[in-house]
């Protein structure tokens, strides 16, 4: 498949620096550091010129709640509760508040400083007698209140670089916490279907079970009767306890699933989860949009966007911080012997300043933090690169994966038919004495393996079609407006109901 380049061009502040990492102070004059990032175009259809994963479609993908599109109530309770109740996504919520505190403080030096101070003394002077208490004495107390201002000019536009990097860093949080959201509704809804998957093999290995002391019971008959040998008996018990064998996994799989999706849920993990008797149907497939689409709806894309930009400001404010900085900075007081006397004008003193700073010797330092911001943005944008070619792959991989996926189960469905159909017919002719033992367990062994795969590929399906969501962005769950569409989660554990331990003896 040929491959075009596409220029991803970013700006990324409102007064950057331009420069090479070596430079003079006539290189830093105001402008735009661009972060290019060199990612591949998707494929166009020939006819149309059109990029591929078009098709027309009333809703395309995932712009619907792709989980209420399954059918299954069960599952999209278990997604509100995950939604409000899981671990990480708790984790993600915190982490999304922190960064909104941090971009709150950074925001700070925008405005002046102000700070108040106030003191009261009295002094006492003592002779030979003791403390002199004359009225005289009241002029040795002393009251005074103070204020100070500081102001940065921001001249070079380096504090408000810094300000619009904590509002990107905060926005690249809320972008993790929809990706957050986004993956464990994935998982909670690819862990149901494996539940459910688990119970029906754990059935199929019941009636396997029970199907092999059937084929005991008829093997026993006929070597009672002498029609068969000792061997023939020995297979049969051979079979029974093979399928004995293959039920416990099967039980110990399903409650390892149980206790898995229970944790995620924030319940205790004690295997008590009941799965639903069948697989829900697949969703019909719907337009799954354009390639670039998914700039616009991946959390994990739009949270790497939004952190080059922030570090391309980083950029900006380690070129700025070789440029000298203008403060300002003002007091006023007020001092007196008495509390008339602190609040007249006469006792008022005030004071307003100004401060020229600039770097002129730090042993290279502040350059070499240029050339390490520098390093990590490169760092960022080959990353982000990454990152676009993955989301690519895994939407282009669901997509193929849908058609054959397709056919496989088709085939598994009429390989378990003819599979079930000859089984009846061997067990029938074994009964009869017309067949022996080795053709009714290969017939038996063709028919539950035929069936298990079946079952997994129906499984199959289901989960790829959420991969298919999640690779496109996740529609409802991977979108930023979500955590007001949601409660809150609260900060308090759940009750854990500790069961008791049952003796192995």
């Amino acid at each position: 498949m040929q491959t075009r380049s596409a220029i991803l061009l970013l700006s990324v502040s409102l007064f950057g620096l331009s420069g090479c990492t070596h430079m003079n102070m006539g290189d830093l004059k105001p402008g735009k550091t661009e972060i290019i990032a060199d990612i591949p175009k998707a494929p166009s259809d020939e006819a149309t010129s059109q990029p591929k994963w078009v098709e027309p479609a009333p809703n395309r993908m995932p712009s619907t709640d792709w989980v209420a599109e399954f059918n299954d109530p069960v599952l999209s309770e278990l997604i509100n509760e995950a939604m409000n109740a899981n671990t990480n996504i708790r984790l993600a919520a915190a982490r999304l508040a922190a960064a909104e505190a941090s971009a709150k403080s950074s925001r700070s030096g925008l405005y002046p400083s102000i700070g108040a101070t106030g003191s009261a003394s009295r002094n006492f002077i003592a002779d030979g007698s003791g403390i002199d208490s004359s009225p005289s004495a009241a002029d040795n107390s002393r009251f005074s209140l103070g204020n100070s201002v500081s102001w940065e000019l921001d001249m070079w536009g380096r504090v408000r670089d810094t300000a619009n990097t904590g509002d990107l860093n905060a926005q690249a949080s809320n972008a993790d916490y929809a990706g957050t959201r986004l993956s464990i509704a994935g998982a909670t809804a690819q862990t149901w279907f494996n539940l459910i998957e688990a119970r029906l093999q754990l059935d199929l290995a019941i009636r396997n079970v029970q199907t092999q002391e059937r084929a005991l019971r008829l093997t026993k008959r006929r070597f009672d009767g002498g029609v068969s040998g000792s061997s023939d008996y020995r297979l049969a018990r051979s079979a029974l306890a093979n399928a004995q064998a293959t039920l416990a996994f099967r039980k110990q799989n399903k409650s390892a699933i149980s206790r898995q999706l229970e944790t995620l849920l924030r319940r205790y993990p004690e295997a008590e989860l009941a799965a639903s008797a069948d697989l829900p149907m697949l969703p019909e497939l719907t337009g799954a949009g354009t390639p670039d689409e998914i700039f616009l709806r991946r959390p994990d894309l739009l949270a790497a966007e939004r952190r080059m930009q922030a570090q391309g400001l980083q950029v900006d404010i380690a070129k700025k911080n070789l440029l000298p900085r203008l403060t300002l900075s003002g007091s006023s007081s007020l001092g007196g012997g008495s509390l008339t006397r602190l609040f007249s004008l006469e006792s008022m003193v005030s004071s307003i300043t100004g401060g020229l700073s600039a770097p002129i010797f730090q042993g290279g330092a502040l350059r070499a933090e240029v050339s390490r911001n520098d390093a990590v943005l490169v760092q960022m944008a080959e990353s982000y690169a990454d990152t676009t070619l993955t989301a690519y792959r895994e939407v282009e991989d669901a997509l193929d994966a849908e058609e054959h996926l397709q056919e496989r189960e088709r085939a598994l469905a009429v390989s378990l038919d003819e599979a079930r159909k000859a089984e009846e017919r061997l067990e029938q002719r074994f009964s009869e004495g017309l067949a022996s033992i080795l053709q009714l367990l290969d017939s038996q062994s063709r028919r539950i393996n035929t069936e298990g795969q079946y079952i997994s590929a129906r499984k199959e399906r289901l989960a790829n079609r959420v991969r298919l969501q999640l690779a496109l962005g996740g529609g409802l769950y991977g979108a930023e407006t979500a955590r007001e569409k949601l409660p809150k989660p609260a900060l308090t554990l759940p009750k854990l109901n500790m069961p008791k331990i049952a003796s192995l003896n």
